[in-house]
């Protein structure tokens, strides 16, 4: 990459870009936070065929028609795969999770930029 190239992108934006992909790892640690975290509220039997997991977007669905919940609307969590001989019906969506992880890992971008931002204009006043 040349000088050329890399003035195609202002500075500012560079950096900015450079933060965002550093906290994508981050990103990907919350995703699966908020999937371990989360639950589900289901208002009938056939919803727990497809409980989906995740946030912002599902990307974990799960065939929980085994459980009976005592009332409706019940509250499900997300269950691990703890029984290898009668394991739950389980499906993932890589893209899903790439999208939580780009959209989670946009949180502490914006904060970490507005954060810096804020120190770079007290030291200019300070000045």
């Amino acid at each position: 990459m040349d000088d050329e190239d890399r003035s195609a992108l202002p500075r500012g934006l560079r950096s900015a870009l450079i933060f965002y992909v550093c906290l994508l790892p981050l990103g990907a640690v919350g995703a699966v936070y908020f999937l371990v975290a989360g639950s589900v509220t289901v208002s009938s039997h056939d919803e727990l065929r497809e409980a989906t997991f995740g946030w912002p977007f599902g990307w974990v669905t799960q065939d929980l028609s085994r459980y009976q919940p005592i009332a409706y609307p019940a509250t499900i969590e997300f269950e691990y795969q703890r029984a290898w001989h009668d394991p739950i019906e389980t499906s993932y969506d890589l893209w899903l999770f790439a999208a939580d992880s780009a959209i989670i890992a946009a949180i502490p971008t914006v904060m970490l930029l507005i954060g810096l931002g804020m120190l770079r204009a007290r030291r200019a006043l300070r000045e």
